[in-house]
C-alpha cells in the first residue's frame, strides 16, 4: 500500500492500493489510471470537500427549530441509504461464497483538515450488519422525533422529505442496486465515500455544540460512532467491487464516473438544502 499526503487542506479521502500479482500489466495499467481518476475527481468533488451543512453548522449558531429540521431531512436520506445497504446485503448473500466478502487489498485512505492520513483499523474487509445498524437508526429518529415534538414540529417522516431530500432518496432507491454494475458502482463508490471521510466526526461535534447553544439534549446514544466504522465498511467494502469489476473487465469507466459524478451532484444539493433550512421550510 502507497499512501501519499493530501494537498487538500479540506476534508477528503483517496484510495491507494497495488494490483496482485497475478494481475496481468494491461488490467494493472487499466486499474491504475481508473484509481488515480478516483482520486483525482471524486475526492475532490464538492460533496466531500465543502459539505455546506456541516460547515454551517461549525460556523454559525442555527435555530432550534432550523437545526432539527435539517436533522430530521438527513434521517430521511439515512434510512434510504440503510434500506439499500439491507438490499445490497441480500444480493450478496444469494450468491455466497462472494469473493468481495474476503480479505481483500482494497484502503480507504481518509484526510483529517490539514492533510494528515489517518485510517483506524476495522475488523475485516466485509460489510457491516445492515439490519443491527437500521435498528440503531431506528433508535436515533425516535429520539430526535421526540425532541422535534416536544418544540411544536410535526410531519417527522418521509412525506415531510424537501425535494432536494426526495431526489437524492429516488436517486439511491433506483441506482445504488442498479443491474448495471458501473451504474451501481458508481453510487455506492460516491455515496459512501462521501459520508466515511471525517464526515460523522464533524457532524457529531457540530451538532453537540449546537444543542448545548440551544440548551437542548444530543440524542445520539452511540449512534454516529456505529454509523461512521459502518460508512467505512461500507466504502472499503465499494472500493474492493470496484476493483475486481475494474480487473475482470466488467467495468464501464464512462458509465462509472458518469453515475458517480451524477450522484455527487444530487447530494451536493441536498446538502445545500439542509445549510439552508429556514429557507426551504416556508
Amino acid at each position: 500500500m502507497s499512501i501519499t499526503r493530501s494537498r487538500l487542506r479540506a476534508h477528503a479521502i483517496e484510495w491507494h492500493v497495488a494490483p496482485t500479482t497475478e494481475v496481468d500489466a494491461r488490467h494493472r495499467l487499466h486499474f491504475l489510471e481508473l484509481q488515480r481518476r478516483c482520486n483525482n475527481e471524486l475526492c475532490r468533488h464538492e460533496a466531500l470537500t465543502c459539505n455546506a451543512w456541516l460547515d454551517r453548522l461549525e460556523s454559525k449558531r442555527v435555530s432550534q427549530r432550523d437545526l432539527l429540521i435539517s436533522v430530521m431531512q438527513f434521517g430521511i436520506f439515512l434510512r434510504q441509504i440503510f434500506l439499500a445497504r439491507q438490499h445490497h446485503a441480500l444480493r450478496l448473500m444469494e450468491h455466497l461464497p462472494a469473493p468481495e466478502m474476503d480479505g481483500g487489498s482494497a484502503v480507504v485512505v481518509c484526510f483529517d483538515a490539514v492533510g494528515e492520513p489517518w485510517c483506524p483499523s476495522l475488523p475485516n474487509m466485509g460489510i457491516g450488519d445492515p439490519y443491527r445498524m437500521s435498528d440503531r437508526l431506528h433508535d436515533w429518529w425516535q429520539a430526535w422525533q421526540r425532541q422535534f415534538a416536544a418544540l411544536g414540529g410535526k410531519d417527522w417522516g418521509i412525506a415531510a422529505g424537501w425535494a432536494p431530500t426526495q431526489d437524492i432518496c429516488e436517486h439511491i432507491e433506483h441506482h445504488y442496486n442498479a443491474m448495471d454494475p458501473a451504474v451501481c458502482l458508481g453510487v455506492i463508490v460516491a455515496l459512501e465515500n462521501a459520508l466515511s471521510t471525517d464526515f460523522w466526526l464533524r457532524l457529531t461535534r457540530a451538532l453537540q455544540e449546537q444543542c448545548a447553544e440551544e440548551n437542548l439534549a444530543l440524542p445520539d446514544g452511540g449512534f454516529f460512532i456505529d454509523a461512521e466504522t459502518d460508512a467505512r465498511l461500507q466504502a472499503r467494502h465499494g472500493l474492493y467491487l470496484l476493483e475486481s469489476a475494474s480487473v475482470h473487465d466488467m467495468l464501464d469507466d464512462a458509465v462509472f464516473f458518469q453515475s458517480a459524478h451524477r450522484t455527487l451532484t444530487i447530494l451536493t444539493r441536498f446538502w445545500s438544502a439542509l445549510a439552508n433550512a429556514g429557507q426551504m421550510r416556508h
